[in-house]
């Protein structure tokens, strides 16, 4: 799980400078789920890996993204982060999560879950006029 958490972050960090998910969706297994805190709805598999974390990148102008902390287990690992940059207005913005990554146990993965929960007030503000 260590070289799959490495590949992970590595591969975020490109989707942020590059905008291009092709390295998030490499990562991710047929039978994967990802879910974010907003949605009511989630993805699957590379396809649906495709389109979560191009949504995601969507919402944003500059982003940049710092891991502050981690827990690796043998199927599972959660990743603290905070974000900051643009939003596409923009507007500058800075936000705190955490993600949870899960695998089948193996070595390099492949990514079997994603779930992403994070302080949406940035969001909320923006939406509401208020930021």
């Amino acid at each position: 799980m260590h070289t799959l958490t490495e590949r992970f972050t590595a591969a975020l960090h490109h989707l942020d400078a590059e905008r291009d998910a092709q390295p998030m969706v490499e990562l991710t297994g047929e039978d994967a789920v990802l879910m974010k805190l907003n949605e009511d709805h989630e993805a699957r598999g590379p396809e649906g890996a495709k389109r979560f974390w191009e949504d995601y990148r969507n919402v944003f102008g500059d982003l940049e993204t710092t891991f502050t902390s981690s827990t690796v287990g043998e199927k599972t690992a959660a990743l603290e982060w905070e974000s900051r940059g643009t939003l596409r207005s923009g507007k500058p913005f800075t936000y705190k999560g955490v993600t949870v990554i899960e695998s089948d146990g193996s070595h390099d993965g492949p990514l079997t879950g994603v779930r992403t929960y994070y302080d949406s007030a940035a969001f909320v503000q923006e939406s509401a006029g208020t930021a």
